[in-house]
């Protein structure tokens, strides 16, 4: 086996076992229960099974997720996570489990950003130690294990893997390495739109430090892989960007005033939920984003940028302070408008508008320590007093210690009701499910709903995600009304057919109410799974032959 194939190798199997190790206890229980405590994590869940589900199904049908029906395109209300839903491919494949699929993404995710961390540091020209000590800093960070519950913001492989791709690219400019940048650089903005944008800005740095300090304007081969790469990213991107401009144009963009709402502090560059920085919590006071690198990062990393001012040095000078810009100016865009740059970019960079929240930036942060932090091991291990297995087993120590939360509290999986089995069976039609939740303190317990439907995928007229079209949230009172004539009239208006009613989430008061008054209503409804936590009503008075807009 080639030498650095078996890098490689070793490097993904190591990753893998950290991912597991440190995740526990979610390999072991795979299938059954996951980080489903919260909107979020419902919401993620169904995401997943979806993507996989629609491309192994009707992938024509993917944006038409089943939610809000009868709208179209609904998957692109939200992060869309595809490079998710593929990874989830052979698992639901094999299973048709929601919780194994998302799952093994999460696992996987842990691991592809380690492996990607410690693929730049060895592009950079680290060692393997030090790409190593980059990726358990990166792969592992507390901001990783923060955002279990957000798929996509655990795809934090993507900015590392495209800065990979542009230092390879730097080192020999040509065609097919500009194809390869812009095949990583649109991977990443398929795994998750913000990263995306990351990866654009971070890699035009670079490149833009390049053509300074290396005087690249009159070199063609340059150009012709920018071409390349740009070429690459708009061929592979805007067929799946097109469904976010038609929800744009219905009303969907972020305000600055809402990402003042979600822009960080500095302190949140010491909130960590790792085990050995808890004793901080108390300390720090309340905070947005948990951010913190961890000690050793801190660390190496401020090694690194002393060490950029040795003249004897074994360390790229220009290396490092393109990763201490980039910390800084991540840093910057990470407190939000009020600070200035992130209102900059929002007026001048393509799609900057989608985000919402600038905390998000302080992921940068983290990558740019770890990068440091490899090189200054590197050059640890080229001080033959330093070097040696005692330097290892204390860094990877301190790195590992540094990423253990302790054992994940996981949610298991709810039972799969009569109700829900024979929805799995009975004809495809429009689904509406009671108590119908309004108010925003409520109105992610759709995401219950969601969750179940991956086991039938009937189309909902309930949904939960970043935009709620206009009708919903008009006809949201009136649904929650239920049974009254306004509800029904939502009901026949949209050609429901099936009837799910959870009367095990009213009070005893209105379950006392709600059982006879649907008794009466025989000329509307018929009962078709009785129970009395769950049961499933089919809608048998005359529908309209296409749905209607509601008056």
């Amino acid at each position: 086996m080639a030498p650095r194939l078996r890098d490689a190798c070793v490097a993904s199997f190591v990753a893998l076992f950290l991912a597991v190790l440190l995740t526990w206890p979610l390999a072991p229980r795979l299938g059954s229960s996951s980080r489903i405590d919260s909107g979020d994590g419902r919401h993620g869940v169904w995401n997943v099974a979806w993507v996989a589900h629609a491309l192994t199904t009707d992938p024509a049908s993917l944006f038409d997720a089943n939610i809000f029906y009868p709208h179209r395109q609904t998957l692109a209300y939200s992060e869309a996570n595809l490079v998710a839903g593929v990874v989830a491919i052979p698992v639901w494949l094999a299973t048709k489990n929601p919780l194994a699929s998302y799952n093994t993404v999460v696992l996987l995710a842990f691991a592809g950003a380690a492996l990607a961390g410690y693929l730049l540091v060895r592009v950079l020209g680290g060692s393997r130690l030090g790409a190593s000590i980059a990726g358990l800093t990166y792969g592992f960070s507390p901001y990783m294990f923060a955002h279990i519950p957000h798929i996509q913001l655990l795809m934090t492989f993507g900015p590392a893997l495209s800065l990979a791709a542009m230092h390879h690219f730097l080192k020999a400019p040509s065609l097919r390495r500009g194809l390869a940048l812009g095949g990583a650089l649109a991977v990443t903005g398929l795994a998750c739109a913000y990263y995306g944008i990351f990866a654009g800005l971070v890699v035009g740095l670079g490149l833009l430090w390049s053509l300074i300090l290396d005087r690249r304007l009159k070199e063609p081969r340059f150009w012709l892989g920018i071409a390349a790469a740009v070429a690459a990213v708009v061929v592979l991107v805007a067929p799946f960007f097109v469904p976010y401009l038609s929800v744009r144009a219905a009303g969907f963009e972020r305000s600055l005033d809402e990402a003042r709402l979600h822009a960080t502090v500095g302190r949140a560059y010491l909130a960590s939920a790792v085990l050995v920085h808890q004793w901080m919590l108390p300390l720090i006071g309340q905070w947005r984003e948990v951010l913190f690198p961890g000690f050793h990062a801190v660390g190496l990393a401020a090694l690194a940028t002393a060490l950029a001012f040795r003249a004897r040095a074994t360390i790229s000078r220009r290396v490092v302070w393109l990763y201490v810009a980039m910390a800084v100016l991540a840093f910057w865009t990470s407190l939000g408008p009020d600070a200035g740059l992130y209102t900059l970019q929002y007026y001048t960079v393509p799609a900057f508008s989608f985000l919402r929240a600038p905390a998000r930036f302080g992921v940068l942060v983290t990558l740019s320590a770890g990068v440091l932090s490899g090189l200054a091991v590197t050059w640890l291990q080229h001080r033959r007093w330093t070097a040696g297995p005692w330097l290892a087993a204390a860094l990877v120590t301190a790195a590992v210690a540094e990423s253990y939360v302790g054992p994940l509290r996981l949610a298991d999986m709810p039972r799969v009701v009569e109700a829900y089995q024979r929805l799995a069976i009975m004809p495809r039609a429009p689904v509406v499910e009671f108590p119908f939740y309004m108010g925003a303190a409520d109105r992610h317990r759709h995401t219950e709903y969601m969750l179940m439907s991956t086991y039938h995928w009937q189309p909902l007229v309930n949904g939960y995600s970043d935009y709620f079209p206009v009708d919903f949230v008009e006809a949201t009172p009136r649904l929650a009304s239920f049974p009254s004539a306004e509800a029904w009239d939502v009901i026949w208006r949209r050609q429901v057919r099936w009837v799910v009613v959870h009367f095990d989430s009213y009070s005893a008061g209105e379950r006392r109410r709600l059982r006879p008054q649907l008794r009466a209503m025989g000329d509307r409804v018929r009962l078709v799974v009785d129970d009395d936590n769950v049961s499933l009503y089919e809608v048998i008075w005359p529908r309209p032959s296409a749905a209607l807009p509601l008056p």
